[in-house]
């Protein structure tokens, strides 16, 4: 049975929800900077009063969204390699995984890179998504050098070619299929022992 305080706590979420999914749209075509608390109110049908009841400023909006909508831990997770599997069965996977879900989060990348320039904190969030991704990839590399898969070469470099690889595939428009196993196919000549 619904009470009266669960039933407004729940619209009050899906409010809050909605607010944020229309604010991704809306920052993802004009920027923070080009977006007004009207232009979000307006998108999001609802008074600008309302959004200020939500959130305090476009800037704690922005963070919300980027919060709601953070990839990292997936990222994590498809870098997170079994370390014991062979390199091109791994960095195959991890390039389309990698390729998914940024394209999953076409707006939120597009967010990003727009506001990155000129706002620190979204700067420090790609620069600890990059930072991190690459470390674990790059210890995965390590361990299947330690392994006598691969020859001893500059593993963090080679995740960084990896993930700019699966970047600007995604950034230009390019299928992942057949492009990325092309592309890993490529690396990997260059890496095994």
């Amino acid at each position: 049975m619904n009470t009266p305080t669960g039933s407004r706590k729940r619209r009050a979420e899906e409010r809050r929800a909605q607010l944020l999914a229309t604010a991704l749209d809306v920052f993802a075509a004009k920027g923070l900077d080009g977006t007004t608390v009207k232009d979000l109110s307006d998108a999001a049908g609802v008074a600008q009063g309302l959004l200020y009841h939500y959130f305090r400023s476009k800037e704690e909006l922005l963070q919300a969204v980027l919060d709601e909508h953070y990839f990292l831990p997936e990222l994590r997770r498809i870098a997170a390699a079994d370390r014991d599997r062979p390199a091109a069965e791994v960095l195959v996977e991890l390039a389309l995984g990698f390729a998914r879900v940024l394209e999953q989060n076409r707006r939120v990348v597009q967010l990003m890179l727009r506001e990155a320039p000129s706002n620190a904190a979204v700067a420090e969030r790609i620069e600890r998504g990059r930072s991190q991704g690459v470390r674990l990839l790059a210890d995965y590399l390590a361990s299947r050098v330690a392994a006598g898969e691969l020859r001893p070469h500059d593993c963090e470099a080679s995740a960084r070619l990896v993930f700019y690889a699966v970047f600007a595939a995604h950034l230009s428009g390019t299928p992942p299929e057949p492009f990325l196993p092309a592309t890993i196919d490529i690396v990997m000549h260059g890496l095994v022992a």
